[in-house]
């Protein structure tokens, strides 16, 4: 099993993001932490300024789910490279909602609603994103997870 190293992702006074880790970690002389650090810095900005773009498009008009699908599926997928070189970030639902700007439970909601809903396909476009946020939309026999 890969050991796993905390990052903390921060705000700096130049509106940057910035991955910091532990003392451990940055003593470890087989990896070069920086340039982890840095792909975090970059792969996570990118993560945000993404999830914004579908948060504007979802505000012009009656939310998607489908844009709600991808929100997650981005935010997964961040995660999974995250402990592909062996880190995980710390209050990960809490930075995130401060970081795109909603609460932490609609980031709980979001996540939930895609790992329940295994591909985009299964979303319907015409059931309102509240039914899907709130868990009142059936998975239909067959078509849950993979």
């Amino acid at each position: 099993m890969k050991e796993k190293s905390p990052i903390k992702i921060v705000i700096s006074k130049e509106d940057r993001f910035k991955a910091t880790t532990s003392l451990d970690k940055i003593g470890d002389n087989s990896k070069n932490v920086r340039q982890e650090l840095s792909y975090v810095e970059t792969d996570y900005t990118i993560l945000i300024d993404t999830i914004h773009r579908f948060l504007a498009i979802s505000s012009k008009k009656k939310a998607d789910p489908r844009l709600f699908w991808l929100i997650g599926e981005n935010i997964i997928r961040f995660f999974e490279r995250l402990d592909e070189i062996g880190f995980y970030l710390m209050q990960h639902n809490r930075t995130l909602a401060r970081d795109i700007g909603i609460s932490e439970s609609s980031t709980k909601k979001i996540v939930s609603f895609r790992k329940r809903f295994s591909r985009i396909s299964l979303i319907n476009p015409a059931i309102n994103w509240a039914k899907y946020r709130d868990n009142k939309v059936p998975l239909i026999k067959g078509n849950g997870k993979d």
